[in-house]
């Protein structure tokens, strides 16, 4: 073989091997042991670590690709985290995920959670009383299962024909002012923002006395996902509690994400990790004393294991 035909031959080479290697460094996202899993995210005040996780680059921190998949309200995401179709999803309000398993939250992981305290109801017309609801119209968040627990405490007291609407955050002011609806339930700290708005309140601690931890929603995974995805729900875990630190240490950074993400200059409800399950009993206990569940007991077996 001649000397030309040989530098031909390296010179395709080279050209070959540059492709290969250009095709490898530019090619998106890919990196030394990265993992790929499917989130989803919900409107949620409760999605807030997740934001703060994706915002300030924790999952790529830890090696975590995914493409945001975020939607208003939860249709299928809870169920799909349980049986492993999804790896994680956040923002699902812990009252929905209790009346859509039926009481039976075994598979159910929980990652983190938010807390609140205190509830209410808040009216634009005074002359609607909590003495006297029968025929009126009372917005709740949809994203929640406030209803049926809402429902059960107005029986009680024989209002027992409420028409109760679902609303999602951004229709809550408008339902009020266009008298869609005479009066709206809501949960701190909403009900604190609604109060700032000018809104009049009728009625406090409606479904919760102010000592009960009120569960707002949960960044969640499955026994399914931690059986088999060890590695991957661990490297979410640890995005997580550094954007529960940073939320810790900056509030009003974090409120700013929160309004990036919800449009709200809601104030922060306490975010934390799962370490026990001390308040999701305390607030489970309290809804089955005061029969505002139909279940006599809730199946919360290792609910906060990170097995």
């Amino acid at each position: 073989m001649n000397i030309r035909l040989q530098n031909v031959i390296i010179t395709v080479i080279n050209i070959i091997l540059a492709i290969i290697l250009f095709i490898i460094l530019a090619r998106p996202g890919q990196k030394k042991g990265e993992i790929e899993v499917k989130l989803a995210t919900i409107e949620d005040i409760s999605s807030l670590p997740f934001w703060v996780a994706y915002d300030l680059g924790l999952f790529d921190k830890y090696g975590i690709k995914f493409k945001p998949n975020e939607v208003s309200r939860p249709l299928d995401e809870y169920e799909n985290t349980l049986k492993g179709a999804l790896y994680a999803s956040f923002g699902i309000d812990y009252s929905y995920a209790l009346f859509k398993s039926a009481g039976d939250l075994k598979l159910l992981r929980v990652l983190y959670y938010a807390t609140s305290s205190g509830d209410g109801i808040v009216v634009k017309d005074t002359s609607v009383k909590f003495d006297s609801l029968n025929g009126k119209r009372i917005g709740y968040y949809d994203n929640t299962r406030h209803n049926v627990l809402l429902q059960a405490v107005l029986s009680s007291k024989g209002d027992t024909s409420v028409d109760l609407i679902g609303l999602t955050l951004e229709e809550m002011e408008s339902a009020l002012d266009n008298n869609r609806v005479d009066a709206i339930y809501v949960v701190e700290p909403y009900l604190s923002y609604m109060k700032e708005k000018g809104y009049k309140v009728i009625a406090e601690d409606v479904i919760f006395s102010k000592d009960v931890p009120i569960i707002l929603g949960m960044g969640l995974s499955s026994a399914v996902n931690l059986s088999l995805r060890k590695e991957a729900i661990k490297r979410i875990r640890s995005a997580l509690k550094d954007a529960i630190d940073y939320i810790n240490k900056n509030p009003q950074e974090a409120k700013k994400i929160l309004q990036k993400h919800l449009g709200f200059d809601f104030n922060l409800p306490n975010y934390k990790l799962s370490s026990d399950d001390t308040d999701f009993r305390k607030f489970t206990d309290y809804l089955i004393k005061n029969n505002l569940i139909p279940y006599k007991s809730v199946n919360m077996e290792n609910i906060a294991s990170e097995k």
